[in-house]
């Protein structure tokens, strides 16, 4: 139980400290800032990337688990350092130019402090002589406050839903089956995991390389959890979270500059988690998997890719933006790693160039 407790820490610690560190460098070329939410659902993406790193090598190589262990705990210990360092190094960049900011903004208000003055009495006049609207905001703000309960209490409902395994369905899945049989044999794809028999025809690579059986099968390996816990209990959580971490993010994105930004944002995230339940009302009529079978590929795609790719779209952060869609390509069997991600990053692309080239056609 112990070394369970550690694995979810371990966990949640590289994604939230991998995922800060690249948004503050993303930071520094958009000018925007990261909270908590977006940092760790990016870096959920990089735990993807760091296991698919050692994966890959294994299964060029040796295919033994213990060389994808060793590989993936030498991969992890060299990113975390590197990220130490270059954390650091971004936190003392971007509060050297948040205090330049703040000092520029304080001279430009000195200058308008005399229209400012003007026009605070201007609004307190025409304050006194409409009443009505502040009690209209407090409406809204209680009304967002109303959402936001039914929201958390939602995602709460949600998450205990998904961690405790009571809709689980592995039917036409065989992950489980998968990663008993690495851990039994020792070696990776050396025989059928449902007959435990060798194979009598070698595996696709495209089927070899994607990444997530041999990352849980090397968690299970290192910290001694069983796979039925780590696949149908700890996995199935984190993703969730990091999920809805993406949602949290993406309706700041959304919704952040608008006067009733709480009433918004909530009505987002209650309504994503409302299509989940919708969309896997039945056992044998499954929609996104997410309550289901969120282990796998698809599942993940669906509920932590696409947001946080939105997110990061929305907010003009390109470079990063191609982390979640390299990561459908290395857990989902995609047509030579072009997947839906893929397409909507170039679809995004392609209408914002549009869109400018509208605007300037319009100014012109």
């Amino acid at each position: 139980m112990a070394k369970t407790v550690l694995l979810i820490l371990f966990l949640f610690i590289i994604a939230f400290f991998s995922g800060r560190t690249l948004m503050l460098a993303s930071r520094l070329a958009s000018g925007k800032r990261a909270d908590f939410f977006s940092s760790f659902s990016v870096g959920s993406t990089v735990i993807i990337c760091l296991a698919f790193a050692a994966h890959f090598l294994t299964v060029r190589g040796s295919l033994l688990l213990e060389d994808e262990k060793r590989l993936l705990g030498m991969i992890i210990v060299i990113f975390m350092t590197v990220s130490y360092f270059a954390f650091v190094i971004l936190t003392v960049i971007t509060g050297k130019t948040k205090k330049a900011l703040s000092g520029l903004a304080g001279s430009c208000d000195e200058k308008g402090s005399g229209q400012a003055f003007e026009d605070n009495g201007d609004k307190e006049k025409g304050a006194e002589k409409n009443p009505g609207k502040k009690s209209g905001g407090n409406r809204v703000i209680t009304s967002g406050k109303i959402f936001a309960v039914i929201a958390f209490a939602m995602a709460v409902w949600c998450f205990m839903t998904v961690v405790s395994g009571t809709r689980i369905n592995s039917i036409g899945d065989e992950t489980l089956e998968t990663i008993r049989c690495f851990l039994d044999k020792g070696e990776m794809y050396s025989a059928d995991p449902l007959t435990g028999m060798p194979y009598r025809e070698g595996l696709p690579m495209r089927y070899k390389v994607l990444c997530l059986p041999g990352m849980y099968a090397v968690m299970c390996s290192a910290f001694g959890t069983s796979p039925e816990m780590l696949l149908h209990n700890i996995m199935p959580g984190f993703w969730f979270i990091s999920g809805l971490f993406a949602l949290i993010a993406l309706s700041g994105a959304l919704f952040g500059e608008t006067d009733d930004e709480l009433l918004k944002r909530s009505v987002f995230i209650a309504s994503a988690v409302l299509f989940v339940f919708s969309a896997d009302l039945s056992f044998y009529a499954q929609g996104f998997s997410v309550l289901s079978q969120m282990w796998t590929g698809d599942a993940i795609r669906i509920w932590v890719l696409i947001p946080v790719l939105l997110t990061l779209l929305s907010e003009k952060r390109y470079v990063i933006a191609l982390l979640p869609v390299l990561c459908e390509a290395l857990i989902c069997r995609t047509a030579y790693g072009l997947g839906f991600l893929a397409c909507i990053y170039a679809g995004w692309i392609v209408f914002g160039f549009i869109m400018r080239r509208c605007k300037c056609s319009k100014t012109s």
